[in-house]
């Protein structure tokens, strides 16, 4: 079964900044096992508004909100557990108890989350408990039947995502390039390769001058494509 990798990474109080629309762009764009969910920026101001975000943006107005990178990626973390079947009671029982017991900002951006069985589990002193039954331990065994909720990485030290890899060699990091989504491990935005393509510059010679390889070229035109569908 796969695991969420977990790592460590030097990290600031900075984040990547977001408005709505580019937010939900991203969330589609990497998350093309909801395609048929049609998050839109307006459903998303909802969520924000629910509370499903940081609290501190519940009362600001739609056209002054600014999402961080923790914002996001509880957003995506949510999508992916509602495309897993988990309800909605199931998701804000499990977020409120992470956020009492744990004392954190961003629940979901914070713990290791698995799905199985309509169900919602967070990794807790290497166990699996139950979010929603108040940090009920869950059988070891159900490690091979629960879903990972992945494309994340943590720091080690806080426990907080620290980049998010939204289609293979792509990245967000919130330390590179104010959080806008870049060629993995470079600095090099995905959108820069794409625009240059777009205005007719041959890939070999893009690469060329970027030094990146072809499928990396690809891969950050793949994303663009993505979000521009």
């Amino acid at each position: 079964m796969t695991t969420i990798t977990r790592g460590f990474n030097s990290h600031t109080d900075f984040d990547g900044i977001y408005d709505p629309p580019e937010a939900a762009r991203y969330l589609r764009a990497g998350s093309p096992w909801m395609g048929n969910y049609g998050l839109s920026s307006s459903k998303l101001i909802r969520w924000v508004r629910n509370g499903l975000a940081s609290t501190d943006l519940r009362q600001v107005r739609g056209h002054d909100l600014l999402l961080e990178f923790n914002d996001l990626v509880s957003m995506r973390v949510i999508m992916a557990l509602r495309a897993e079947g988990v309800s909605w009671p199931e998701i804000r029982k499990t977020e409120r108890w992470l956020s009492e017991t744990r004392g954190v900002k961003w629940p979901f951006a914070t713990e290791l989350l698995w799905t199985g069985q309509g169900e919602l589990f967070a990794e807790w002193a290497d166990r699996l408990v139950s979010g929603s039954r108040h940090g009920q331990a869950a059988l070891d065994l159900l490690r091979d039947y629960v879903i990972p909720v992945g494309g994340l990485l943590f720091n080690d030290e806080t426990g907080l995502a620290i980049s998010w890899e939204p289609l293979a060699g792509i990245t967000l990091d919130p330390m590179v390039q104010f959080g806008a989504p870049c060629i993995k491990g470079t600095r090099i935005p995905t959108r820069t390769i794409y625009g240059m393509i777009r205005a007719g510059d041959l890939p070999d010679r893009v690469a060329e001058s970027y030094g990146i390889t072809g499928e990396e070229l690809q891969a950050a035109n793949d994303w663009e494509s993505l979000l521009a569908a």
